[in-house]
């Protein structure tokens, strides 16, 4: 399997912290037009903290945590010792990714036999940053963890995935920030079409908080049944409005666009 390049995602291109890093409310993405997400309820096995606010208005950290044990066995640790922690913080734990198998024709990587990555969704500017890093670093298996934090322009069923098991694409794409809002509605009109053409879902799109005015840095996360799902999803003349509107996206895209990493969710 091809595995995770430090090099290669944005994920991983933050210093060596802890689960949380210096986390801010964002209220409109930079100026993007955000769309209204809908509660979820808590779904397979690992609690998830019911929001009090807008989904939209909280901040995300998405953490690869290295271990030296296989990753899925520190999903009940998630579960009795991180959780607590994120409980009384307000906050939630969005999703737990973990290795999926994939052929190594595939053009992208995945998460190497021995990460997983942790997204937790914050509501204010007051997380325990420094017990959460203690926390998670004190987890039997735990060796490292690297996060980035992000900023939620979609979010498909609020706080919680509305997909199970399959094979997640996380994919990074560069824009000027200036053209950001145009990318985004390219991309939600394509869905329109494209999901229930080929049966996949987007679950949710984000922008790296950054300073940055010359390049906005967004990662979407699709779910699809498995890697041949994901293959069928490429026959782009199925689904007419959403390649031009593909294709009119692309044409924005600054050059190294195009990174990402393939998952599976914790979960039965």
């Amino acid at each position: 399997m091809a595995q995770c390049n430090e090099t290669e995602v944005f994920m991983r291109r933050g210093k060596g912290v802890a689960l949380a890093v210096a986390v801010m409310v964002a209220g409109d993405a930079g100026g993007i037009g955000i769309i209204q997400a809908q509660r979820f309820d808590p779904i397979f096995g690992l609690t998830q903290v019911s929001p009090t606010t807008d989904p939209l208005s909280h901040v995300f950290t998405y953490s690869i945590v290295e271990t030296d044990t296989v990753p899925t066995e520190l999903v009940p640790l998630i579960e009795t010792d991180l959780n607590p922690i994120l409980a009384d913080s307000g906050a939630t734990l969005y999703a737990v990714w973990v290795p999926v198998q994939i052929p190594a024709s595939a053009p992208f990587a995945g998460l190497a036999k021995t990460q997983l990555a942790l997204m937790t969704a914050w509501p204010d500017q007051d997380a325990p940053v420094e017990i959460l890093e203690s926390t998670v670093r004190g987890l039997d298996g735990v060796l490292a963890v690297t996060s980035q934090v992000l900023v939620p322009i979609y979010l498909a069923e609020g706080l919680a995935v509305p997909t199970g098991a399959g094979f997640y694409v996380h994919r990074e794409e560069l824009y000027h920030p200036l053209d950001v809002d145009d990318a985004v509605r390219l991309s939600q009109e394509a869905w329109e079409t494209w999901e229930p053409t080929f049966g996949t879902r987007v679950t949710s799109l984000f922008r790296e908080k950054s300073d940055s005015v010359e390049v906005a840095r967004l990662l979407r996360i699709v779910w699809y049944r498995s890697y041949d799902g994901w293959v069928d999803s490429r026959d782009a003349a199925r689904a007419p409005d959403a390649r031009r509107r593909f294709a009119a996206r692309r044409l924005l895209q600054l050059e190294g666009s195009g990174t990402a990493i393939a998952t599976n969710r914790a979960g039965p």
